[in-house]
């Protein structure tokens, strides 16, 4: 048994508070992975604010990089010493979504999210002997987690550990909306809705794609100025109702081929939907939260033939696609290390989930040990 410290939230809308806590010792297929940094998602704020059910006491963490400290039993590809990257889509391994390099659609890892454990085991967290959920199968606002060992992707040199956990979350859900859930054109025009730290890789996956133009809508002066150095070529306020409405008016002749909504208002999505041209696609990446409809006009999308997508994760293997977005960066071509707006202690959790409430900064990292 390891003990190490972590996050632990007890309440939803409540502070959460780091604590000593006990992690087992790695099972078959699971790893044991010291943490030096973790993203702060605005996925994990949400469900801190209470907008999804989910067991507590939890600890959080979903975008999580570090070092393999220890292996169990039946671990074949990962060792020892390994700079390694957390996924949250480690799937079964074995059912039709997995074979297919479909993980985030396996339905016992989303089993196993829900109940707070791991696709390997019952959940590797406890104190004083009673189990505490981990959250996304990783759990990695902590010095210490244990995963399975398909949730680990190697690190190659060149990418430090803030920008890799990045990549594990906003980077790999924004860029894959753009390059795999959807095939936008080379000379195409669309927009990306919402430009945090999701947003702005949607944007830098559409430019890799080709698109002539990439339009930022945001109500964050700020975001809407770092979104045109990650590559829009325009921006929207989206508080400007006048212009708005333009769009929204004008979209039978000028729409926008393709947009991409990364945020989990109804508000937002319905808007993406609006503002595509006859023929165009709307790709929904954000959640909203739990009970919340989203209602949009059937006979719009009919008549026009518009289609709406979801997309979780990137929508391929993240063994596949994490790679291939660290080829990217180390090529030149893929900012990461741009995306760190803010680091904290891990103590200072709540003051980071503050930051993301109040939509300042782009990502924020919680920095758990030098590498």
């Amino acid at each position: 048994m390891v003990t190490t410290q972590a996050a632990v939230l007890r309440a939803f809308g409540q502070p959460q508070v780091v604590e000593e806590v006990d992690l087992r010792e790695p099972g078959h297929g699971e790893v044991l992975v010291r943490i030096h940094a973790a993203g702060v998602c605005h996925s994990d704020v949400g469900q801190a604010d209470g907008e999804w059910e989910y067991p507590l006491p939890a600890v959080l963490g979903h975008e999580g990089a570090g070092v393999v400290e220890a292996v169990g039993p039946n671990v074949n590809h990962v060792a020892v010493g390994q700079r390694v990257v957390l996924s949250l889509a480690p799937g079964c391994g074995g059912c039709r979504h997995c074979i297919v390099g479909r993980p985030i659609l396996c339905q016992g890892s989303l089993a196993a999210m829900g109940d707070g454990a791991l696709t390997t085991g019952p959940t590797p967290i406890s104190i004083a002997g009673r189990a505490v959920s981990t959250y996304s199968l990783l759990g990695c606002f902590a010095n210490h987690a244990v995963v399975s060992e398909r949730s680990c992707i190697a690190i190659p040199d060149g990418i430090g550990a803030e920008s890799a956990a990045l990549v594990g979350c906003a980077v790999i859900t924004g860029f894959g909306a753009a390059c795999h859930t959807i095939d936008i054109p080379a000379g195409s025009r669309g927009a990306v809705i919402g430009v945090g730290g999701v947003g702005v890789n949607a944007i830098q996956g559409a430019v890799i794609r080709g698109a002539a133009e990439v339009v930022a809508f945001d109500s964050n002066p700020s975001r809407l100025t770092t979104a045109v150095s990650f590559g829009a070529t325009d921006s929207v306020d989206i508080a400007d109702d006048r212009l708005i409405e333009s769009l929204r008016s004008t979209a039978r002749h000028s729409g926008f081929d393709w947009t991409i909504v990364t945020v989990g208002a109804p508000s937002a999505m319905r808007l993406g939907v609006d503002v595509t041209r006859p023929g165009g696609e709307t790709v929904l990446v954000g959640l909203t939260p739990q009970g919340r409809p989203l209602e949009l006009d059937a006979l719009d999308i009919v008549t026009y033939e518009k289609r709406v997508v979801g997309s979780a994760y990137g929508s391929l293997d993240p063994r596949v696609l994490i790679p291939e977005i660290f080829d990217l960066a180390l090529a030149g071509r893929l900012k990461l290390d741009e995306l760190v707006s803010d680091r904290f202690e891990l103590s200072a959790i709540n003051e980071a989930f503050d930051l993301s409430r109040r939509a300042g900064g782009l990502r924020s990292v919680l920095m758990m040990a030098e590498e």
